[in-house]
């Protein structure tokens, strides 16, 4: 059974190296059965379809109020696992975001400042498990979209 996943896709929109602008969102990959590879492109479908709809929606109306500019955009990664419980509510807002490959899976967590990630982390793995292999943390200051975003007051975007 392929299981349900919440991801998180990190996109970079930028214009010709002038200007840089990063948009995280959250969306859910429905569960299939594994004998059904239609059922799994469904489920890709899905997620990506959501994913497609708040990108379209924050270019349309979030991106031209801080920049005019065309911008290409890229996606730079897609992540499963999170440490924050900050990731779990709704978005329609800015966040600073930390992330770090441990045991080659990628973890994503939102802190004011690298210790406080840290100190996520820690916690999240307890004190003496945490592998000493991860330790090149990336910072992004991102657009934070998820699938609740809709049922919210748009005033506050």
């Amino acid at each position: 059974m392929g299981i349900q996943l919440t991801q998180f896709r990190l996109y970079r929109y930028a214009c010709a190296e002038e200007c840089e602008h990063k948009l995280l969102v959250r969306v859910n990959r429905p569960s299939y059965p594994n004998y059904d590879q239609s059922a799994e492109d469904a489920a890709e479908d899905f997620a990506d379809s959501a994913a497609n709809h708040l990108r379209t929606w924050w270019q349309r109306w979030l991106l031209p109020r801080d920049c005019q500019r065309e911008h290409e955009s890229r996606l730079m990664n897609v992540l499963h696992e999170t440490i924050s419980e900050e990731l779990d509510g709704p978005g329609l807002r800015e966040l600073l975001v930390w992330e770090v490959v441990i045991d080659d899976d990628p973890i994503i967590g939102a802190a004011s400042t690298e210790e406080d990630f840290w100190r996520q982390l820690n916690n999240y793995y307890g004190p003496d498990a945490l592998p000493t292999s991860a330790r090149q943390v990336v910072s992004h200051s991102v657009y934070f979209l998820t699938e609740q975003d809709g049922a919210g007051d748009l005033r506050d975007a």
